[in-house]
């Protein structure tokens, strides 16, 4: 039986419902197994900062949560390193700028936040410390910058995302992006909700080495621009191609984009366009695509075109 706790498993009953979807909470529910390391705890309303070690005691802060999970798997006397450590966090608006992250922990969202059944962290993250393996969870992300939510490269390889709300709006600020990556590995995206008019790609792929890359399940709705775009030339090597896979695309440009690039390989997405049906709704090439229905202002289309 998991041993995930009371607190925790309540805020993920409630967690977003395209993650409830596909299944995702069943995934969470497991991060609680007995061969879990350490547990840290957020409360981001708390007016006295703790030691993180209960709800009793606990920091105010996800910057300093992270710190602690990451040196903590860091520290080889405990040979943390072959452990995975949580963080619960809850809270309405947490606003800090989340500039390191921590390997090997799962940052899971409990409670609510607003009408969301999550914790909202409100800033722009770019993350700079080598921190493989972090994993979100269930957590609603607002920006306080007209900046992209989160910028990803080669430091933050295997960082997943799962369940989580990605919100483009603050006040009057407005993020770009959602997520941009560029040139970082076993990035996965799944079972998000990505939510009003980014300015630009909602993901956007830059170029340099992408393995293992998916983008799963996700729905993007508004986007006052494109949506899973390349915007540069990704690479991967030993057949570990990028999968953008069963995801709702509602934007006013171009839907996908692969760059016409063949490791980019683009199936059974649902995409709905502003745009006239052509190169300004999407660029998805056949010989790696299967199973997608694009529709612009004018018509729908499989894509690639079915054989008669």
């Amino acid at each position: 039986m998991s041993n995930i706790s009371t607190a925790a498993r309540v805020g993920l009953d409630g967690m977003n419902p395209v993650a409830q979807r596909y299944g995702l909470g069943s995934l969470i529910d497991a991060c609680g197994g007995v061969t879990e390391g350490n547990s840290y705890y957020v409360d981001g309303n708390v007016q006295f900062n703790g030691d993180g070690t209960s709800w009793d005691s606990p920091y105010s802060t996800l910057t300093e949560a992270l710190a602690a999970s990451h040196a903590n798997i860091a520290d080889s006397i405990q040979r943390g390193w072959a452990w995975r450590n949580k963080i619960y966090v809850k809270g309405d608006d947490l606003v800090e700028d989340l500039d390191l992250i921590a390997q090997k922990t799962d940052i899971i969202g409990v409670g609510s936040s607003d009408p969301y059944a999550m914790p909202c962290v409100r800033g722009n993250h770019v993350p700079a410390n080598a921190a493989g393996g972090c994993r979100f969870i269930n957590i609603r992300f607002r920006p306080t910058a007209s900046e992209d939510l989160w910028i990803l490269g080669t430091t933050t390889m295997g960082i997943e995302f799962l369940g989580c709300l990605f919100d483009a709006h603050y006040s009057t600020f407005t993020a770009p992006s959602a997520i941009d990556t560029t040139a970082c590995q076993a990035v996965r995206i799944e079972g998000n909700e990505f939510l009003g008019a980014f300015s630009a790609g909602v993901i956007d792929i830059g170029a340099g080495r992408a393995d293992k890359l998916l983008i799963k399940n996700n729905v993007i709705r508004g986007g006052a621009s494109h949506g899973i775009i390349c915007t540069g030339t990704p690479t991967t090597v030993q057949g570990r191609n990028i999968i953008i896979d069963k995801n709702l695309v509602q934007v006013a440009g171009k839907t996908i984009d692969d760059a016409a690039t063949a490791i980019v390989f683009v199936t059974d997405n649902r995409c709905i366009s502003a745009a006239a049906l052509g190169a300004n709704s999407h660029v998805i090439t056949a010989a790696t695509a299967a199973g997608n229905i694009v529709t612009g202002n004018d018509n729908t289309l499989d894509v690639p075109i079915k054989a008669v």
